[in-house]
């Protein structure tokens, strides 16, 4: 007679009994909801095209900047047809190439700066303007004496005519070059300013350069 028998059958039926229904609910809403976490990581590398997913310095790149003064031929408004110059004649400017680039005219927003770090003051005539190598107008955006040698928003217009050419979606590629116009006929070389790029539309943080 097995006096154990009834024992051993009782710890059998226990060993065989499953997880109860809400546990095992439980469990797996958990690992759905794990499983989905990893799912957006993945698809949100893959599509890092997102705001801020870029640096900019590894995109756009400017050449050093030449000083220079505005020629008599040039201007600053976008006009019907296509116009030169992009700055005010006999304004103090710098000019710059595009060494590198594969960023869009919209994906950039330009500074000057002081040697302390603050926004350079501008005054009605203080301007960047983006030339073709025509050394027309493609894009352009002019200060005012109180807003700041700052863009808060892309170029305020396009060329080259009153439907204009060119866009924030535009290739700005190494054909371009950029002219600061910095608002009046007095230097400022070596007094310490700096050319700043900041990234936007799917680019973040900055890249300068200090101006002569």
């Amino acid at each position: 007679m097995n006096v154990f028998g009834k024992n051993e059958r009782s710890w059998r039926k226990a060993r065989k009994r499953g997880v109860s229904p809400i546990i095992a609910t439980i469990l797996l809403v958990a690992i759905t909801v794990v499983l989905a976490a990893v799912l957006y990581v993945l698809i949100s590398g893959l599509t890092s095209g997102g705001v801020g997913s870029k640096p900019i310095g590894s995109a756009f790149t400017a050449g050093n900047p030449i000083a220079s003064t505005c020629t008599s031929t040039s201007a600053q408004t976008i006009a019907a047809a296509a116009i030169t110059g992009g700055c005010k004649s006999g304004d103090f400017i710098y000019t710059l190439t595009v060494e590198s680039s594969t960023v869009n005219f919209g994906s950039v927003l330009f500074e000057v700066k002081t040697a302390a770090g603050t926004i350079a003051t501008s005054t009605v005539s203080a301007s960047f303007a983006v030339l073709n190598i025509a050394q027309q107008v493609c894009a352009i955006s002019v200060f005012t004496a109180t807003s700041g040698f700052a863009m808060s928003s892309t170029w305020a217009n396009y060329g080259l005519t009153t439907t204009p050419t060119f866009s924030s979606s535009s290739p700005l590629t190494g054909l371009y070059t950029i002219v600061i116009d910095m608002g009046s006929a007095t230097a400022t070389t070596g007094t310490g300013l700096t050319f700043v790029t900041l990234g936007t539309g799917g680019y973040s943080g900055t890249t300068s350069l200090s101006l002569p």
